[in-house]
């Protein structure tokens, strides 16, 4: 036991480590950050909130003057270095350019969160198979090649944070589309898969798994009386999530406070994957 005043000395000094090991773990300061698919919605929002914290943020996008006004737009909030590139990320040859700049301009690569993703609402029998193509090489296959270009650098510098976004989709099953929600699931097992073969690197890699959040991709959806009520029906806090409540998440899979965690999907939905009667 201690004395009284020791021991008010004690819970004096935890206080000031608790202090000092919140703004160190979570302070993105002197980080470099990639986002994909950040010209708009989602991808844009955590590019910022990235920014906020310090870090040093390159956008990409396939449409140029969307992700440079991003860009542009961020730095002018934040005061933080950014950077908007054009990028398939369905193409090796323009992912390794976009690592290759990168590398050339800021030295590094502390963080990669990949975004990118599109939506095809086909049921099984009315989906192409170019459709199918389509969704699954840009919602998969830009994870697999973004994260190998980048993922090589990590493994070299011993550290990283891969963060890739999938969907509670990967989880549920969707009545109207029949190939979106297997892509993300794909998304989630190989989140698990790198996050075991780069774990003794230094490397960590986690998925976060949002429910339905208004977007540019989803906003005609959404706008449909009967399918809004029907999504604020089946969740249980009975609303869409918002785009700033994703910048949380994200920032703690990319701090050091989250150092121990990898091979996660942390659901971001309200409440809806876990919904009964």
């Amino acid at each position: 036991m201690f004395e009284k005043g020791e021991g008010l000395k004690q819970e004096k000094l935890f206080s000031r480590r608790c202090a000092t090991i919140i703004k160190v773990n979570f302070d993105l300061n002197g980080k470099v950050a990639i986002v994909t698919g950040a010209g708009r919605g989602i991808g844009r929002t955590i590019a910022e909130g990235l920014a906020q914290s310090g870090a040093d943020v390159i956008l990409t996008a396939r449409t140029e003057a969307e992700v440079i006004r991003a860009a542009d737009e961020i730095n002018q909030a934040t005061g933080r270095p950014t950077l908007g590139i054009t990028c398939d990320v369905t193409n090796k040859q323009s992912i390794d350019s976009v690592v290759h700049q990168v590398l050339d301009k800021f030295g590094k690569i502390d963080i990669l969160v990949n975004n990118a993703g599109t939506n095809v609402r086909q049921t099984a029998f009315e989906l192409s198979e170019e459709e199918w193509d389509f969704l699954v090489d840009t919602n998969v296959k830009s994870v697999f090649l973004m994260s190998q270009a980048v993922g090589k650098h990590m493994v070299e510098r011993q550290t990283g944070r891969i963060v890739n976004i999938a969907s509670a989709a990967s989880e549920l099953t969707l009545t109207f589309s029949s190939a979106y929600g297997p892509s993300k699931a794909a998304v989630v097992h190989l989140t698990r898969q790198l996050a075991n073969e780069w774990a003794k690197f230094g490397v960590t890699v986690n998925a976060i798994s949002p429910w339905f959040i208004r977007t540019s991709l989803n906003a005609k959806a959404l706008d449909d009386p009967e399918f809004r009520s029907l999504i604020e029906q089946r969740t249980p806090m009975g609303r869409f999530g918002r785009l700033e409540e994703m910048i949380a998440p994200v920032l703690f899979f990319c701090s050091e406070g989250s150092g121990y965690i990898t091979g996660q999907n942390l659901f971001v939905d309200g409440g809806v994957t876990h919904f009964g009667v």
